[in-house]
């Protein structure tokens, strides 16, 4: 059976409000890609180059629960169905755990490499939050 979701988990050594800031009004100085109001029905849209070419995805805020879940819907073309996002930041002693989970692959019908490939980019956007919050700088151009 395959998998249909990927989970990605960050501890980060930041208050869960700081997290959340970062995660949502501040998100620019880490992902200025991804554009979002941190409000349910929000656009969102995440645009990057691709093998030299523009690509975008889109879709909406689903879940605003401020400041411990986020979670959105998006597509990108040629998926049958949008995949769904959930963060989710928890106080961990002194820091916050983020937890992460993307769902939908299989009813999306996208290609296996595609969780792999998201795994991988979830793992990267959630150490620059988590470098960010901790009061890291974090160079936006590097990608």
């Amino acid at each position: 059976m395959l998998r249909d979701s990927v989970t990605v988990v960050a501890d980060v050594d930041a208050s869960v409000e700081v997290v959340w800031r970062f995660l949502t009004t501040a998100r620019g100085a880490w992902w200025p890609e991804m554009r979002f109001d941190a409000a349910v029905g929000s656009p969102l849209v995440e645009t990057w180059i691709e093998e030299g070419r523009h690509v975008s995805a889109t879709g909406s805020v689903t879940r605003c629960d401020e400041p411990h879940v986020l979670g959105f819907s998006w597509t990108e073309q040629g998926w049958d169905h949008p995949l769904d996002v959930v963060i989710e930041l928890a106080t961990h002693g002194q820091t916050t755990l983020v937890t992460l989970t993307e769902s939908g692959f299989s009813r999306a019908r996208t290609p296996y490499s595609l969780r792999a490939g998201h795994d991988e980019g979830w793992r990267y956007h959630l150490a620059r939050l988590k470098r960010m919050s901790e009061g890291e700088a974090v160079d936006v151009d590097a990608q």
